[in-house]
């Protein structure tokens, strides 16, 4: 008997498709594209779903075991989600999984036709529970005692019996009062011993110094309520109008038909290359009526690690994890090669084909140093340790010398802070270098969450982040500036950092607490860099910045 093919339905929940119900044959189409464009299987607006990377994801069938389907996230900006879970790897699909593209994005059900048994969700058997054995309390015969009266016989004594009786009385009364006295001077003796040696007890105790340093694994524990986890997301808009900016692609065209697209790029006054953004408002007005444009929204999103620094809610943390637009831009892998955009004979923006732009022309282009542009993050959660409730945070300062910044969340309850001390004038090469924080290399950990809302039971999977210790010693000093008795003045192009031998962090430690071996946080983990041979060193910067981002420094005098 011939095997009933199987198609996919993808059952579009939320966004511009809402309803629509698209149908593929999983024989015909094993692997299943999904993003903006027409050139994917489940295609969608690229003017109306801006929040949806041009290759999103894709769902593919297992080669060995034709009932699996998987899915996985293709580098996308705003991520993929599974269930509400973000999923960072290849992530087993079942029938009826929810997948939504980006957080706030639109969403899908994911179904097969006809639907697999091993895709049929099993019918839950409660066993009954045993009913308790009624006790049975029976009453005891017990015999009841019997007496019978007997008449008393009367005794008598002698007098020469009566007067023995009275000398061997005497007799123990001395000897009874004897040994009292002598149980009353032991008692007596062993009392003064066990003062004396209480005494000589408590004289040690108070002689002994106190600790002054601490293992990694003390410090952790101190501070494990302390250091929290950071999730962002952040989108790129127009100062002026708060539109947000999209980066254009220009598209190949071939007979007619358009074979891709090339990411455009122009030349500033200052001879630098950038990508040419615009907006919804202005992209047909500044390109004509060019055909197939598409536009890949500026944004963002990752992970890092924080810090309190006071009881109130004040979280320490990176420049660069709570306002991302102030670092280097990440392009997508199809950002390159690209074409530079020149106007044309009408004063129109059009490609130079024969122009390429590489990625190593246009460098570490900064989003948020252009004025023309503002940052906003569309999410800024925090989370503490092993736990699943997320808390938004908000922006309350940011250092423009380094790459320090203030959040904060509003609790009922005062916070746990870090012991912060500034050893920037005592630091040495070779003192220990404690980093706590939350890489994200290190496995998730999930937890399913059992609705008890009554309009919405759908069981919740979160993830819980666990802090993790990384050990190693200060490297080196790389001093910002300095002067002296034999040197006027001093600048470092790198900055003012704590070189670190610490190379097990990875990206997600950013904004955690370098602690020394007193338990005092004496600096702020911020980057790691490798030289293409496996060999990594990392940085901190000094404690002092955060210390001058919470106070009100003077400038000038």
């Amino acid at each position: 008997m011939k095997e009933q093919e199987i198609s996919m339905l993808i059952r579009h929940i939320a966004g511009s498709k809402k309803g629509q119900v698209e149908k593929i044959s999983v024989a015909n189409t094993p692997e299943v594209r999904i993003g903006r464009g027409m050139e994917n299987n489940v295609s969608f607006d690229p003017v109306k779903e801006d929040t949806i990377s041009r290759d999103h994801c894709r769902i593919v069938q297992d080669t060995n075991s034709p009932e699996r389907f998987w899915i996985f996230d293709c580098q996308s900006k705003n991520g993929t989600f599974v269930n509400d879970v973000h999923t960072t790897s290849k992530t087993e699909l079942f029938a009826g999984d929810i997948v939504k593209l980006g957080k706030e994005g639109p969403s899908f059900e994911f179904d097969l036709d006809p639907r697999p048994q091993s895709h049929i969700k099993k019918t839950r058997v409660i066993d009954a529970v045993p009913a308790k054995e009624t006790k049975v309390h029976t009453a005891t015969n017990t015999p009841r005692a019997t007496s019978e009266k007997t008449a008393p016989v009367k005794e008598g004594i002698g007098k020469n019996t009566m007067q023995h009786m009275i000398r061997e009385s005497e007799k123990k009364g001395k000897t009874g009062l004897v040994i009292t006295i002598i149980a009353f001077l032991l008692l007596a003796a062993t009392g003064g011993y066990l003062l004396y040696k209480k005494q000589s007890v408590k004289e040690i105790v108070h002689v002994r110094e106190p600790k002054t340093t601490f293992t990694p694994t003390e410090i952790a524990k101190t501070n494990n309520d302390k250091v929290v986890y950071v999730e962002m997301a952040w989108k790129l808009t127009s100062t002026e109008s708060s539109e947000e900016m999209y980066h254009v692609y220009f598209p190949i065209m071939e007979d007619k038909q358009i074979m891709g697209h090339r990411g455009a790029y122009v030349q500033n006054q200052q001879g630098n290359i950038e990508p040419l953004l615009v907006t919804k408002g202005d992209y047909l007005r500044a390109l004509g009526n060019t055909q197939g444009i598409e536009l890949d929204l500026i944004a963002g999103k990752g992970t890092g690690s924080g810090f309190v620094i006071d009881e109130r809610g004040f979280i320490a943390t990176n420049r660069h994890v709570a306002t991302s637009w102030f670092t280097s831009f990440t392009f997508q892998q199809y950002a390159f090669p690209g074409v530079l955009v020149e106007p044309n004979k009408n004063g129109q923006l059009a490609p130079a084909w024969e122009k390429e732009v590489t990625q190593q022309m246009v460098g570490r282009w900064v989003p948020g140093n252009d004025e023309r542009y503002t940052g906003i993050n569309t999410y800024l959660d925090v989370t503490f340790a092993n736990n699943s409730q997320r808390t938004p945070a908000k922006i309350v300062r940011v250092s423009s010398t380094h790459d320090i910044a203030m959040i904060k969340i509003d609790l009922p309850e005062s916070l746990s802070k870090v012991e912060l001390y500034d050893s920037y004038n005592e630091i040495q090469p070779g003192d220990a270098a404690i980093v706590m924080g939350y890489p994200g290399m290190s496995p998730a950990q999930l937890v399913l969450k059992r609705s008890q809302d009554y309009f919405n039971t759908n069981p919740n999977i979160t993830s819980v982040p666990v802090p993790t210790i990384s050990t190693g010693n200060v490297g080196r000093m790389v001093r910002g500036s300095e002067k002296n008795d034999r040197i006027d003045d001093y600048q470092s192009s790198f900055g003012d950092y704590y070189q670190l031998t610490i190379n097990s962090s990875g990206g997600g430690n950013s904004g955690g607490p370098m602690f020394d071996d007193k338990g005092r946080a004496v600096g702020v983990y911020s980057a790691g860099t490798t030289d293409g041979r496996g060999n990594a060193i990392s940085f901190a910067v000094p404690i002092k910045y955060v210390m001058e981002l919470m106070g009100r420094q003077q400038v000038i005098k």
